[in-house]
């Protein structure tokens, strides 16, 4: 791990808070807290893997574990299964990781990082390097216990955020020619993957002149980081007009032409001038370093993983401390992410702010999440006639999944993300991110798939052998007992969380119909687990 803290930039910020408080033993946990914990670090809970975390000494002992594990990729299988301009292979692999595969935190942590860092496949060109895409996805997830300043030169030089953001083959000027540096790369370098529009206070919040945020860079400011991030082109490549690069050029850093570098100073956030004469890679360096060293990053980055992993509406104090770790893990390193995300899932209010915080703590559920956590959790199998592929009903291929449920991995419609973590549904209504992609149509044909998955899909009557199928046999097991059925589906499900204006409801339908007949447990089952994730409860992560 590097620890980077360069000394350039010196700007004031309020008093820091301490390190949250020692996590709970394992053995203090209920179940229900075995899954609060689970559905905001994995893709969702599962029984073995509560069994699994109960059994831990303490919740810091199975992170470490999780960490241990071997990263599960998605290059491999997507190189031995397509010629890498086929964008289904990639889906297939990314679902199987999240339903099967060990290392759910790693994987958990490259989905949040891979929608603070943004690039799409909708890109055509992207569209067209499928191993260019897997091999940014799995570089995501290399960095989950790496360091945020590494992240960033990887990130950078990587081409398929050159192609995405336009810094493959960004030139210097030449006025003669009418070119100018490329603006796109360093632009969202500064507002979307490191500090932002606004200076910041340590809590993450703005930082007012006047009541006006204070901006962290002005045009100016970009202009000259756009003359950093001149003059890199394919790895290896001298020319910049050549066409048919090789699969690995498409995925390897990208190396500098000096010709096309502007050598002339560039004055950076807070003054700092980068000197006439250096090279490509000392200024992009030293601009970097420049960027790492503000004050921002901590609490932006904190904040954005906060929200990606636990709760849209953190209090200043959670994102106060978790942004202390970032700024030094203890052992006087800058930007240790194993060490940021420790802090996030371990803080206090992460454990118990669903007690302490009620109605502002949680967060809607993403699309892929409320389907994954809804498969994880009722042990979902795929239909026997297609073995490696998780797939609902109403979707051909897994690539078509956004068409239903608004998104798929590596898939946004913009730089933005599918969701701006700014957003609020009303003006006076908390931040609620993800309601910006729950449509009307969409929600409704996502409850026209899960309909389908309950009532259709299932292993007691499974239809279609090409559709994933979900395990009713714990569910019908309790059928005799509505409580029982509402109890187990409470904890499974919510966490412990469902609330009472759904929960009465569901046990009076339940006990309203007859329990005499494998057929009538079979009904129970399936109209109690569909009332549960049709519900607006089971969008929302508590």
């Amino acid at each position: 791990m590097t620890a980077r803290v360069p000394g350039a930039m010196v700007i004031d910020l309020d008093c820091q808070q301490p390190p949250p408080p020692p996590p709970p033993e394992t053995g203090e946990l209920t179940r229900a807290d075995a899954v609060r914990f689970l559905n905001q670090t994995t893709f969702g809970a599962r029984t073995a893997e509560i069994d699994e975390l109960l059994e831990q000494p303490s919740l810091r002992s199975w992170i470490d574990e999780q960490f241990a594990l071997p990263q599960s990729l998605t290059l491999p299988y997507v190189q031995e299964t397509s010629n890498g301009s086929y964008r289904n292979a990639r889906h297939v692999i990314w679902w199987i990781n999240v339903m099967e595969r060990p290392d759910q935190l790693r994987q958990r942590i490259a989905f949040a990082l891979s929608e603070i860092f943004v690039i799409s496949d909708l890109d055509y060109e992207l569209g067209n390097n499928q191993y260019g895409v897997c091999h940014w996805y799995d570089m995501l997830g290399r960095y989950a216990d790496g360091n945020f300043r590494d992240l960033l030169t990887e990130v950078t030089l990587h081409p398929v955020m050159g192609v995405y953001l336009g810094m493959l083959r960004n030139e210097k000027a030449d006025p003669a020619r009418n070119i100018r540096p490329d603006e796109n790369y360093a632009r969202e370098l500064l507002q979307l993957f490191s500090i932002g529009l606004h200076e910041l206070d340590s809590g993450g919040e703005p930082v007012l002149d006047g009541g006006t945020p204070r901006p962290t860079y002005d045009q100016a400011t970009v202009e000259e980081f756009a003359r950093v991030f001149t003059g890199w082109n394919w790895n290896g490549e001298t020319s910049f007009t050549s066409n048919n690069q090789t699969s690995e050029q498409r995925r390897s850093a990208m190396t500098p032409v000096e010709e096309f570098h502007d050598t002339g100073a560039k004055t950076l956030l807070a003054g700092q001038v980068l000197p006439a004469g250096q090279t490509a890679r000392q200024d992009l360096d030293a601009a970097l370093d420049n960027v790492f060293a503000h004050p921002n990053v901590g609490p932006f980055i904190a904040k954005a993983l906060i929200q990606r992993l636990v709760t849209s509406n953190p209090t200043n104090g959670y994102v106060a401390r978790v942004a202390t770790i970032f700024d030094d893990n203890g052992s006087g390193v800058r930007g240790d992410i194993r060490a940021t995300v420790t802090a996030i899932i371990l803080d206090s209010e992460a454990r118990s702010g669903h007690r302490t915080n009620p109605g502002q703590f949680g967060k809607v559920k993403e699309p892929l999440l409320r389907l994954s956590q809804l498969w994880r959790a009722l042990e979902a199998t795929p239909g026997p006639a297609n073995p490696d592929t998780y797939r609902p009903q109403g979707v051909s291929l897994m690539q078509s999944l956004p068409d239903v449920i608004g998104q798929g991995p590596l898939q946004s419609p913009s730089v933005f993300n599918f969701f701006l973590p700014s957003y609020r549904p009303s003006a006076d209504a908390l931040l609620a991110p993800e309601l910006q992609i729950h449509t009307e149509v969409l929600l409704a044909a996502t409850n026209n798939m899960l309909y389908s998955a309950v009532y259709d899909h299932n292993n007691v009557d499974p239809n279609n052998d090409q559709i994933t199928r979900i395990n009713l046999d714990r569910t019908m097991a309790l059928a005799d007992d509505a409580d029982a059925v509402a109890d187990h589906l409470n904890v499974l499900l919510f966490g412990g969380q469902m609330p009472s204006w759904l929960q009465d409801p569901l046990v009076a339908h339940l006990r309203s119909l007859p329990i005499d007949s494998p057929e009538s447990r079979y009904a129970r089952a399936v109209d109690a687990i569909y009332i549960c994730v049709a519900s607006p409860a089971f969008n929302v992560q508590v």
